[in-house]
């Protein structure tokens, strides 16, 4: 081979190496220059999207956008999830465009995902998530960020897909309309940036109109319970509670409230004194006047524990349990007129649980319950050889013995007995029942039942009302200093898939099943 063919040769194969990788490297690239921006409250938000494309032509697709909004004005926390989608075009080669993304009149965090779905040989994916926009009062707020977001594209079979064969539908037919839009690209490159431009400013309206609503539905519920509390604060019931209570030592700490209207709703006040014990006073207000005033003191439990000592179940139930090796770990008082339950629960080295219920009708004891949960308690055999003889025993027994004495066992039998509401149980029928409407598709009532069942259990097992709000569950744990993150954000997600027709994610509802079976035991 002379010199001339085999520098033909090597031209050729360096020719064939570098046409390989630009053959099959063929995808879109979508790139932010930051994971975070910052924006001034009432300033425009625009974000610059860099994009690559290198299949030599124009990919048309869809883009969707899912917007987290997150707002915090005076004590209320509004958090709130949407999506759009829009017909999206990305040029060849390499290109830029602003996103707009509206603006804000108070101070917000605004989180984003974007996903550019195409199809071009196969169903294909661009994701780029974790983008955070905060709206913020003050220049020195705003904090300088260099951490870039990158995504190139992925086959859609390997992201997660929605399993609703409505939304797999809509994709399909989604796909349909970008492959006819592909082979129209020739003709509409002329409009190109007239399409984006539209593109751009619909998204920026979607998004200043969704935030604008949620602002709206801010101030009607801060206003409404700011003259809620002003018209409580001026009612004379309320104002001689609470100075009896100043008068006692103690000083107001926080006012909770659940209103229906300006002067109609409910609202816990709690109070504390220096030494750290607590008191609140709970109520409901009608038309600006108080129907119900409950005040639970410091004082008062300790004076209905002290007689609670001197009742003869109470001291044996209790000596019970220390022998059994269990000790107190809280205690919690609740009040419905001139009765108050009191529920004590216990503990032991093996984790078993127990209760003592006691009820007072004017600060005399009623009756004395102990509750153990002796479910998965493993009993020896003998106990078993026991129960079996003793049945036996009852057999013979009961068809031996005279029958004037089968008939006054009988009548014996018959008389009624008080029986306890068992919330474990109830708590539980719940969860199962929520289990049975999801798989049924009846999501609203699977979360709400969800809910109602951390709830029942919970406000049972601390000893507050039969029917309590969220946020009254919530403000409880806070003040018992008990974990209640978890609780509050399974109880959110359950109201806005009942009440505000949220679609949840596909694994939502495990994970609310979960935490709820793991708060009630089961």
């Amino acid at each position: 081979m002379n010199r001339k063919n085999i520098v033909l040769s090597l031209f050729i194969l360096v020719s064939f190496l570098i046409l390989i990788p630009a053959a099959c490297a063929q995808d879109i690239t979508f790139t932010l220059p930051q994971d975070e921006y910052y924006f001034l409250t009432g300033e425009e938000a625009f974000i610059p999207l860099y994009m690559n494309n290198s299949y030599g032509t124009d990919i048309n697709g869809m883009l969707q956008a899912t917007f987290t909004q997150e707002m915090n004005t005076g004590s209320v926390h509004f958090s709130s999830s949407n999506s759009k989608s829009t017909s999206f075009q990305v040029p060849a080669g390499d290109s830029a465009t602003n996103l707009g993304f509206g603006t804000s009149n108070d101070p917000e965090t605004l989180k984003v995902s974007l996903t550019f779905n195409y199809n071009e040989n196969g169903a294909k994916a661009v994701s780029l998530g974790d983008v955070q926009i905060h709206f913020v009062d003050d220049e020195s707020e705003i904090q300088s960020n260099s951490n870039p977001v990158q995504s190139s594209s992925q086959d859609a079979s390997s992201s997660q897909q929605s399993t609703d064969p409505f939304a797999q539908q809509e994709e399909q037919m989604q796909q349909a309309m970008q492959q006819f839009m592909n082979q129209q690209s020739s003709t509409q490159s002329s409009s190109q940036s007239s399409q984006q431009a539209a593109q751009n400013n619909q998204m920026d309206q979607d998004t200043s109109a969704l935030k604008a609503q949620m602002e709206e539905q801010i101030q009607e519920q801060e206003q409404m319970k700011q003259e809620f509390q002003q018209n409580l604060a001026s009612n004379e019931d309320f104002q001689e509670a609470n100075q009896e209570l100043e008068n006692m030592g103690y000083n107001l700490t926080d006012v909770s409230v659940n209103p229906s209207s300006n002067n109609t709703g409910t609202f816990t006040v709690n109070y504390e004194k220096p030494d750290g014990e607590t008191a609140t006073l709970q109520g409901e207000m009608e038309d600006g006047e108080i129907k119900e005033l409950q005040e639970d003191t410091a004082e008062d439990r300790q004076n209905l524990r002290e007689i609670l000592a001197q009742n003869k179940d109470y001291q044996k139930y209790l000596k019970e349990l220390e022998n059994d090796g269990f000790t107190e770990t809280d205690a919690t008082f609740s009040h419905n007129g001139n009765e108050t339950d009191l529920q004590i629960q216990y503990e032991n080295p093996t984790n078993e649980t127990a209760q003592i219920n006691a009820k007072f009708i004017n600060s005399s004891v009623d009756s004395v319950e102990l509750v153990r949960d002796r479910e998965s308690t493993n009993y020896p055999l003998y106990v078993i050889v026991a129960l079996i003889v003793l049945a036996l025993a009852y057999l013979v027994y009961s068809k031996y013995k005279p029958k004037k004495a089968e008939e006054t066992s009988l009548t014996a039998d018959l008389t009624p007995k008080k029986e306890m509401f068992d919330f474990r149980k109830e708590a539980r029928k719940l969860v199962d029942r929520s289990v049975r409407l999801h798989k049924e598709e009846q999501m609203e009532d699977a979360y709400g039942t969800a809910a109602q069942a951390l709830r029942l259990y919970l406000a049972h097992f601390y000893g507050l009302k039969k029917e309590v709000t969220n946020a009254e569950l919530i403000r409880h744990l806070k003040i018992k200093g008990k974990d209640w993150k978890e609780i509050e954000e399974c109880l959110e997600l359950c109201s806005l898939v009942e009440f505000a027709k949220h679609v949840p994610e596909e694994d939502e509802f495990e994970k609310i099943i979960s935490t709820v079976k793991k708060a009630i035991n089961y």
